[in-house]
């Protein structure tokens, strides 16, 4: 499990997860990594089975969760830094304070489309996307173990 350490000169929580050093792509040459994305991308609308179970999606018609049909689907990380499950279990261990790595993980995937940028997306595409974030957000402010929200956005390999 991921660990949270309270870093005693700065006084800031930082996190040491070294299970994600397991992740496939750090195995993989990067010639062979770019030709095996570009085939089964688990972002891709019709890959949906290489992703783990999706936590929400908007899709323009209704329709059953992890098909495609979406325009903004929200993912557990398949490598989390952090997990849901566990308590915080804080204690003070040598130099750190630590405590579990608790936490959610997660991917916004904008647009089925990955040559998509938002700042070309029509309108009610980026309002869509917008209001994702916003439902992620509200959703784990409900989760006490959480005290922070970051978002940031990942682009490229």
């Amino acid at each position: 499990m991921p660990d949270l350490r309270r870093d005693p000169i700065v006084g800031r929580w930082v996190i040491i997860s070294t299970e994600r050093n397991a992740r496939p792509h750090d195995f993989i040459p990067i010639q062979a990594a770019r030709s095996l994305a570009s085939s089964l991308c688990p972002f891709c609308p019709g890959q949906e089975r290489l992703t783990p179970k999706e936590i929400m999606a908007y899709r323009p018609q209704p329709g059953a969760p992890n098909n495609p049909n979406w325009t903004v689907r929200v993912v557990p990380n398949k490598f989390p830094a952090l997990q849901v499950e566990g308590n915080l279990d804080r204690q003070g261990l040598g130099l750190y304070d630590r405590m579990n790595g608790i936490g959610a993980h997660e991917v916004i995937i904008e647009t089925p489309n990955h040559t998509d940028s938002l700042a070309d997306m029509p309108t009610k595409r980026i309002e869509d996307v917008l209001w994702a974030y916003r439902d992620r957000m509200i959703d784990l402010k409900k989760d006490v173990r959480f005290r922070y929200i970051l978002i940031f956005k990942n682009h490229g390999a």
